[in-house]
């Protein structure tokens, strides 16, 4: 009964430490446009009135655009034009060079730049397959993941018997 607790111990810290460290669901559209309150209705007129079909979200601050750059790295289906924080947009990118495809920053917002921008944005390339994982990867680090903690439990409670 006592190696029960400690084996459930040990369960339960493993699955609290993955849910704090996960990043979290990202829920916006594939192909969008970062603007924010001043331009964001601009945008969308601009979008609806030429029949692009995209999605333009308003963030508030710079930390919600960091956070939505972030899920870009690892989704390769993710393309944003920026038509407000230009900055952090910008400053992203130089550490992520590989994502300029997919990241576009307009630096004259007016209606031209925006129209040609969300031309520009819809036509970007998706789906780099060398960043894509597999069902069979994650699989395969989960049963060494637990081989690993199963061989160290078992090897844990044979020392206690002795």
């Amino acid at each position: 009964m006592k190696y029960l607790k400690i084996l459930m111990t040990m369960l339960f810290l493993i699955l609290v430490a993955a849910a704090v460290s996960a990043h979290g669901v990202d829920v916006t559209a594939d192909t969008m446009v970062v603007a924010n309150d001043t331009n964001g209705v601009m945008v969308k007129d601009i979008a609806d009135s030429n029949g692009f079909n995209i999605s333009v979200y308003k963030f508030t601050s710079k930390d919600e655009v960091e956070h939505i750059l972030e899920h870009s790295v690892n989704n390769t289906n993710k393309r944003m034009l920026f038509v407000a924080y230009q900055d952090t947009a910008d400053e992203f990118l130089k550490n992520h060079q590989d994502l300029s495809d997919r990241i576009l920053v307009v630096k004259d917002v007016n209606n031209d730049t925006i129209k040609q921008g969300i031309q520009d944005i819809m036509n970007a390339p998706t789906g780099n397959t060398h960043h894509e994982s597999s069902f069979g990867q994650p699989l395969i680090i989960g049963i060494v993941i637990g081989a690993l903690i199963g061989i160290g439990c078992g090897i844990f409670i044979m020392k206690k018997k002795n």
